[in-house]
């Protein structure tokens, strides 16, 4: 298991461990090289190795806008120059500062920092274990005050916050927003937009949920939903593995994996209807919520939806009719 030795994010609120046995696999499961040019949105394995750098420091280096009001794109650029162009571990950002954790040729990790316009290099206590690289300036960082204050509306203090590009799990690098007293960790994805708490109602929410558990519409052995376990889905990914994936809460997807055989027929999740299961719920539903899942159990032609809602057990089809008198 890849660790960081210091600075990596709380994990609060991950979904349980699956049963053994099990393997954490990654949303993103590409393994880069540590010696890449920037070629795409990832470091890529056996790229051409760029130089490691010998500037004298520390530098001046002025910027017109606030860290949080553009600067902050700026600067990150400019350290990312100063590295050599090296791959990063860590990417630290706050209201007057700026600290990006490179890897070396030597596969030693590299601190620089900007602070009041000087650029020099940082004491550092990352090691690198094999966690995941990345480019530093492929994150949306010209608008850091818009994402401290969503942070500040779902859950962090809008005090002593820091935005950090880290492995969140192997395989995953994320940007989020913790604070000095901790407090909830928000997450962002690369373009700056919130991983945000989905309901499980609402036709808009139903459809992020499926979607983001469904990996783009591969075929699934089961997707499900309720308000405590948030989405999850099963699918093969070989003979005798099964990948469960997981979005709970304001976290990003989980995959996990484990070796187990399944009875169940695969299917198309793009055959799932949201609209159709917002509204069922809702017939069903006197205002606890469902806890719905899809399925071929019945072998039938198509999958059948199982909803328990306040203690009943109703069935349906794809596209929301009743079936619940033919499969008691």
């Amino acid at each position: 298991m890849a660790l960081l030795v210091a600075g990596c994010v709380p994990t609060q609120g991950t979904p349980p461990a699956p049963q053994s046995p099990t393997t954490v696999a990654s949303v993103d499961s590409r393994t880069p090289s540590t010696d890449p040019v920037r070629t795409s949105p990832e470091p890529s394995r056996g790229a051409t190795r760029s130089p490691d750098p010998t500037p004298s420091l520390p530098v001046t280096f002025e910027i017109t806008s606030p860290l949080i009001d553009g600067g902050a794109a700026v600067v990150v650029e400019k350290l990312h120059e100063v590295s050599g162009l090296r791959p990063a571990l860590k990417l630290d950002v706050t209201v007057d500062e700026v600290t990006l954790i490179v890897l070396d040729r030597d596969k030693q990790a590299r601190g620089y920092r900007w602070r009041d316009g000087i650029i020099e290099t940082a004491a550092t206590d990352v090691q690198y274990l094999g966690q995941t690289i990345f480019w530093p300036t492929d994150f949306a960082l010209d608008n850091i005050h818009l994402i401290f204050d969503n942070a500040a509306l779902l859950g962090t203090s809008s005090s002593n916050q820091v935005l950090q590009v880290v492995e969140y799990r192997p395989g995953d690098v994320f940007m989020s927003v913790t604070t000095t007293p901790a407090t909830d960790t928000i997450f962002f994805r690369r373009d700056g937009s919130v991983f945000r708490s989905l309901d499980t109602s609402s036709v808009a929410d139903i459809r992020e949920g499926i979607g983001a558990v469904t990996n783009g519409g591969k075929a699934v052995l089961s997707v499900g939903f309720d308000a405590n376990q948030g989405y999850f889905s099963e699918m093969l990914v070989g003979g005798d593995t099964i990948e469960r994936r997981s979005r709970m809460g304001n976290r990003p997807t989980y995959v996990s994996q484990r070796s187990a055989a399944s009875p169940l027929e695969p299917f198309n999740p793009q055959l799932i209807d949201a609209p159709a299961l917002a509204q069922t719920i809702s017939s069903h539903s006197t205002g606890q919520g469902c806890a719905v899942e899809i399925d071929n159990r019945f072998q039938r032609v198509q999958p059948v939806i199982t909803y328990q809602c306040d203690g009943e057990t109703f069935h349906s089809d794809l596209q929301g009719r009743d079936l619940t008198a033919q499969l008691r």
